[in-house]
């Protein structure tokens, strides 16, 4: 589990953990630099089924859960990192 962020560096502590789990899922994505600016579609090519692997993978990687209405409004790298970030502290 990613340490529980606090506000201010919410997107730069969780960063590190979602890109692992993007990479880990989209072979494209292991070869390109991923800022929190980056688009999963458009940059990465990760799709909504990609996506739900990622999800899944925060949920049993850092003991958080994401509501899987909220992948559809991810678009960026920051945007999943935000919602990683958000959820480990109200988790804590």
């Amino acid at each position: 589990m990613i340490p529980s962020p606090t506000a201010p560096d919410d997107l730069a502590a969780a960063m590190p953990a979602v890109v692992d789990l993007i990479r880990s899922v989209s072979e494209k994505a292991r070869t390109r630099i991923i800022q929190p600016e980056t688009l999963l579609l458009e940059e990465l090519a990760l799709d909504s089924l990609d996506m739900v692997r990622v999800v899944m993978l925060m949920e049993d990687r850092h003991g958080v859960s994401i509501d899987l209405d909220e992948v559809a409004d991810m678009r960026t790298a920051g945007d999943v990192a935000r919602s990683l970030a958000r959820e480990a502290r109200a988790a804590a």
